[in-house]
């Protein structure tokens, strides 16, 4: 009888591994997963069956009759669309490219506004939550319910029983309301639903998450960026100190993408419509804005190939912050030949990390781009978990997605790409006060690691796919 199971366990290894080789990623996945199936199928075959799969399946086919709602949104706001009169030559070309990927595209006349840590964020935030008159869209990877999550609760339950439509959508993996918690919420009116991230049409889908942070008011703002709502993100976590962050206020045009993103989740999570304004409402801003929701769900690697065309863009300069940087290698390999055609290539990470594989991992891809003459900044001043790309004079990126193999393929984010003049500005300042707080790396370091380090960063190094 054990001799029949382990048979059948090989044999389950191996359809594993033909599955592996046909769909997973990347080569470097495909690579990973064989080795392991038809040598260990014992432990590699549950974990590919949590971790293994590509798409999230359920996702589009239950927005399909949506997405038919959504285009005629979006041809309504063909007004607001960019103007090819008034774009520099080298952001069309980017224009043409990123719009191939984010519908409806690039919109103009929004206004922007930088929000430096959670200080500023949540301050932001809930001033605007307190003028809600009509709905509030509320989606976060992480809600704690600690202080800080307790005071966003006291305002969006008030304005619950005012009459204002709440909505609170929220990651079933990144987040675990106590149930007297999820009672209150309830009982105030506000509409409470989780991601089903492990639904997708009855498959075991534990791998994925919904990432993005949104914040809707009325359909007139919008907030996106890294932050989730806990005091951890106001530096009270005492491993990692001061918490460096980076959110941006949206108004305009700009705000009813943001929306068209957490409708669809909601969708997703309920096969509900959500009641929602579609007023397009321009400003006297002059930012021109795309937002870029991606995901698992994606006909294409659309988080990928957009980065991709980001970081082929820059001519000059490419300034990157992120927290978990384990780019796959098409990616690094961009970046490596921006530096070498003479771009100011430079990258801020952190000197601490909350995830200690990523950290480990990370060390081998820092090795390389020190090799290619790119400079690596180790930010000192507690953990810096923001998601900012700085690409010439053209255009900033902030969001949720990292530059890891989960936020490129696994993972649902939403990043904003925008040109304005005041904001590029604040935003170069912002990563210059980064590097003030940072330590350049040097090769030095790499060089002369111990045997032991180097080993270990190697083995954490073959995990990239999965982390």
């Amino acid at each position: 009888m054990f001799t029949i199971l382990v048979i059948i366990i090989y044999i389950v290894g191996f359809l594993c591994a033909a599955s592996a080789i046909l769909k997973s990623r990347t080569p470097q996945g495909a690579t990973a997963w064989f080795i392991s199936l038809v040598t260990i199928p014992f432990i590699s075959v549950p974990f590919f069956i949590i971790f293994g799969g590509p798409k999230f399946y359920g996702y589009a086919n239950r927005r399909r009759r949506l997405d038919r709602f959504m285009s005629q949104k979006i041809f309504v706001m063909k007004e607001s669309f960019l103007s090819d009169q008034n774009n520099h030559f080298e952001f069309k070309k980017i224009v043409n490219t990123l719009a191939t990927f984010a519908r409806p595209g690039f919109t103009s006349q929004n206004k922007i506004k930088l929000l430096i840590d959670a200080n500023q964020t949540y301050v932001s935030m809930l001033s605007e939550l307190e003028k809600a008159e009509h709905y509030i869209f509320f989606q976060f990877y992480v809600f704690r319910p600690d202080l800080i999550g307790h005071r966003f609760l006291e305002v969006l339950m008030r304005k619950a029983e005012s009459g204002v439509r709440v909505n609170f959508l929220y990651d079933e993996i990144g987040t675990a309301l106590p149930k007297n918690i999820l009672d209150r919420m309830k009982q105030s009116g506000i509409k409470v639903c989780q991601f089903n991230s492990m639904g997708g049409g009855g498959r075991f889908q534990v791998n994925f998450r919904n990432h993005r942070k949104i914040v809707i008011v009325d359909g007139k703002t919008a907030f996106v960026g890294g932050l989730n709502i806990g005091d951890d993100y106001l530096g009270h976590r005492e491993d990692l100190g001061h918490w460096r962050d980076t959110h941006v206020k949206l108004e305009g045009p700009s705000v009813l993408v943001c929306q068209m993103t957490h409708v669809k989740d909601w969708y997703w999570s309920t096969q509900k419509d959500l009641e929602a304004s579609w007023d397009i409402l321009p400003t006297e801003g002059s930012a021109n804005i795309l937002v870029l929701p991606t995901g698992p769900s994606d006909d294409k690697h659309a988080c990928l190939l957009a980065h991709l065309a980001m970081v082929n863009g820059a001519q000059k300069r490419l300034w990157i912050a992120n927290p978990y940087f384990i780019p796959p290698e098409s990616l690094l390999d961009a970046i490596l030949l921006a530096a070498h055609r003479g771009v100011d290539v430079r990258i801020i990470t952190p000197s601490l990390s909350d995830a200690w594989i990523v950290g480990i991992a990370s060390q081998v891809y820092i090795s390389k781009l020190l090799d290619h003459g790119v400079k690596v900044y180790r930010y000192k001043r507690g953990f810096l978990h923001q998601k900012v790309l700085l690409v010439d004079d053209l255009f900033a990126v902030i969001g949720s997605a990292n530059f890891d193999f989960r936020s490129m393929f696994i993972n649902f984010e939403i990043s904003v790409l925008a040109q304005e003049e005041q904001f590029l500005q604040d935003v170069e300042r912002m990563l210059t006060k980064d590097m003030e707080m940072s330590e350049i790396i040097s090769p030095d370091e790499f060089i002369n690691l111990s045997l032991w380090k180097k080993i270990t960063g190697r083995a954490a190094n073959l995990l990239a796919p999965v982390l």
